[in-house]
């Protein structure tokens, strides 16, 4: 990370990518309060790069909104989800996988809060592109397909 922002500068997309890797890293070690400042900074300096409507900044709002919600920070989390999925359904198509992650992620954070009449529309939504765009039987259309029968289910309960 510092050899990068050494060589690189502390505005350089590449420096925002060793910073998002790195936060990726302390996220998945549980260690979350140090992962923020690098998601965020992340975010700031591509930003800065690529204004605030291009992939890339979906992509740090879209981890940024998991870290959130790893962290149960469900209100901080959302408005993150729902601009990456903004972004890139403008910039990507209604139609793309990454729009369909968006979709996924969104279905996962309405089915953990309780609001299962959204976490349904937006799996299905994420199962509908991830089939027509990857295929039945790609192992992130079956992991969808999953999802959507663990929330049908838990609809049926009483």
């Amino acid at each position: 990370m510092q050899a990068t922002e050494a060589k690189l500068g502390a505005n350089h997309p590449s420096t925002a990518t060793s910073l998002n890797n790195l936060a990726g890293l302390y996220e998945s070690m549980g260690r979350y309060e140090e992962a923020l400042p690098r998601y965020e900074r992340a975010l700031r300096i591509d930003q800065q790069v690529y204004g605030d409507n291009h992939p890339e900044i979906a992509t740090d709002l879209n981890n940024l909104a998991a870290l959130y919600h790893s962290m149960g920070r469900y209100e901080e989390a959302l408005p993150r989800y729902e601009r990456a999925l903004a972004i890139r359904e403008q910039q990507l198509g209604a139609n793309h996988p990454d729009t369909a992650n968006s979709w996924f992620n969104l279905a996962a954070l309405y089915h953990q809060t309780q609001r299962p009449a959204e976490a349904l529309a937006a799996i299905q939504r994420a199962v509908a592109i991830y089939t027509q765009t990857l295929g039945t039987n790609h192992p992130t259309t079956q992991n969808a397909l999953g999802w959507l029968e663990l929330i049908r289910n838990f609809q049926s309960q009483p």
